[in-house]
């Protein structure tokens, strides 16, 4: 029984793994990212902030990035943009407004957006290292039992 639950579990991991859109629709973070992410930077400069067709959207940077659980590791080809929601505008005065108000390091990321990947990393070495001195010490463990 146990290990009947154990496959079960496993395969609903594997297949949430191989289907993130799936995952995503349970409401389940995302495991990697791939992609486009928009990064809020602040209100949008004058005098854009005053412009009817544009009243709710912020100024940030649309950049592609590469993830893990919401942690990015690679972000880059970032641009300037005026955003709402998943859509943005890129006007090219827009865009000079934006970044001479804003430079690309305004980005908020957060700590784990930035730093994420790192605390996940070292967890898995850790983890790693952990297993392969368990398996050293079991052995020498083993070896004197059998003396």
């Amino acid at each position: 029984m146990r290990m009947r639950g154990m496959a079960i579990l496993f395969g609903v991991a594997a297949a949430l793994l191989l289907r993130p859109a799936a995952a995503w629709a349970l409401g389940l973070p995302k495991v990697f990212e791939n992609g486009p992410k928009i990064f809020r930077t602040g209100p949008l400069p004058e005098p854009f902030d005053k412009e009817e067709e544009l009243q709710g959207y912020e100024s940030g940077y649309a950049c592609d990035v590469r993830g893990l659980l919401g942690s990015y590791y690679a972000v880059g080809n970032c641009r300037p943009v005026a955003f709402q929601g998943d859509s943005y505008i890129d006007e090219p005065q827009l865009v000079s407004a934006i970044q001479a108000r804003y430079p690309e390091n305004a980005m908020r990321r957060g700590f784990w957006g930035r730093f994420g990947w790192l605390v996940l990393f070292a967890t898995a070495a850790s983890a790693v290292a952990f297993g392969l001195r368990q398996l050293r010490t079991g052995r020498r463990s083993a070896e004197r039992g059998a003396r």
